[in-house]
């Protein structure tokens, strides 16, 4: 899971094309099982901004997501540009 805050700035159409870029994933890294992700609803001022749960069914299939190339290219091109702060948790469902 990943949590995000955005510069200052960040339009509603560059957070969408991230979104849009994340959710593309799906059909291009076959160790993703899920991926959920959405705004916050603000109603608490300190809360993230924005946050994606992806599934996987173990540790390599995630390995595997974070280093594929095409993964990579959406951190450093539609996701790096306007990330502010990140908080991430990686685990094991139960």
């Amino acid at each position: 899971m990943i949590s995000l805050r955005f510069h200052e700035g960040t339009t509603d159409e560059q957070i969408q094309r991230m979104a849009d870029g994340l959710l593309a994933l799906r059909n291009q890294i076959g160790t993703i099982r899920s991926m959920r992700m959405g705004r916050d609803l603000r109603i608490r001022p300190d809360n993230f901004e924005f946050s994606s749960l992806t599934e996987f069914d173990d540790e390599a299939g995630y390995l595997e997501f974070r280093d594929h190339p095409a993964h990579q290219q959406v951190v450093r091109e539609l996701i790096q540009p306007i990330m502010a702060e990140r908080a991430g948790v990686v685990f094991l469902s139960s």
